[in-house]
């Protein structure tokens, strides 16, 4: 087997800045520090293949390229650079890390090589994606879909040499949506931190963004009373009003999404990944149709904490995993004019009753 001849071309040295790098964009993207010299990789690789790795600390760090043996039919001067100044990359696509040109440019592979590129966890996060969404956006072959990734790592499949950068698709107005979730009225005392502070009354707002699999909801919360404990579901229906008053209604068919806990500055957070805009619902294959459950609510998870607000304990309710949980805290309403709930993104009100376009 002939040894791959790696050469290391130190060029000129230059700070790389925020916009160069990354492209422009409405959200924050914080790229890495500044490399102080622009480093080229530089090998000759033949049939039998070889890899290129960036040195920790440098302007590759992170970046490997396996060509696998086959994809070459003679010896090639293989080169990698980083890209400063890259116009940004077509919507609704976003650049996470840095951009580097492989040459000679348009090199066709037999056999896909596998090329690794960094990108920056925090662009990431502040965007509401995650490292299983992440892609890479070429020059001259588009977007290519991960066939691994890692904190802060992805690679792709590559068939042709191109400049090419890690890339992430935004979330379109469709696919975030944000509600909050509106407390029980006869509890509300039970799970405030400050009760009869109008000023700092109990709020959690939810905010839903959709993915290419799975959506994720950020739950976030304040004022609520320090050490309390919950279940948090989906739910066909609500049991209050679009006003917030509270309704008749049962909540329906109920799904067990996850236990919250507030903190000791009254805060309660969670974050998950599931189905949950426009098609959760369940089934049981034989008499029950398909139930959407378009809302979202959390129970007491002890019903001695709801005793105050007039609960009784022996009166449980089957809202966590035990099956011995307290009464509804808090849950989203229904729209006014569709009666839909939030996790519905878009309502169709062409039929009696309004129904969500999927």
């Amino acid at each position: 087997m002939k040894s791959v001849r790696i050469a290391l071309a130190v060029l000129a040295a230059s700070a790389i800045s925020a916009c160069s790098d990354y492209g422009g964009s409405s959200s924050p993207v914080v790229p890495p520090p500044p490399a102080t010299s622009v480093t080229a990789l530089q090998a000759t690789i033949g049939a039998q293949g070889g890899v290129l790795t960036g040195a920790a600390g440098s302007a590759l760090a992170g970046v490997k390229l396996v060509i696998p043996a086959g994809a070459l039919t003679k010896d090639t001067v293989i080169q990698i650079t980083p890209v400063g100044g890259a116009p940004d990359l077509p919507a609704p696509a976003l650049r996470i890390g840095p951009q580097i040109d492989i040459r000679p440019a348009g090199t066709q592979l037999a056999v896909p090589a596998q090329l690794t590129l960094p990108f920056d966890e925090s662009a990431l996060a502040a965007n509401d994606r995650f490292e299983d969404e992440v892609g890479a956006q070429a020059v001259a072959g588009g977007a290519k879909k991960q066939v691994d990734s890692s904190a802060g790592s992805v690679t792709i499949a590559l068939s042709a040499l191109d400049q090419v950068a890690a890339s992430v698709n935004l979330p379109g107005p469709r696919d975030r949506v944000q509600f909050d979730l509106h407390a029980n009225p006869k509890n509300l005392t039970c799970i405030a931190q400050f009760p009869g502070d109008a000023q700092n009354a109990p709020s959690v707002t939810a905010t839903v963004v959709r993915g290419g699999l799975t959506d994720s909801l950020a739950l976030r919360g304040k004022n609520l009373k320090p050490g309390l404990r919950f279940a948090l579901f989906s739910t066909e229906h609500s049991a209050l009003k679009a006003d917030g008053s509270a309704d008749t209604n049962n909540v329906g068919l109920s799904w067990y999404q996850s236990d919250l806990e507030v903190n000791e500055a009254g805060r309660v957070r969670a974050d998950l990944r599931t189905v949950l805009l426009d098609q959760p619902f369940g089934v049981d294959g034989t008499i029950l149709p398909a139930t959407n459950a378009f809302h979202l609510g959390f129970w007491f998870d002890d019903p001695a904490d709801a005793v105050a607000c007039g609960f009784s304990p022996s009166g449980g309710t089957p809202f966590n995993g035990e099956h011995k949980a307290g009464p509804l805290a808090m849950i989203s309403v229904p729209d006014a004019t569709t009666a839909l709930g939030p996790l519905c993104s878009l309502a169709d009100t062409s039929t009696t009753p309004a129904h969500c376009k999927l």
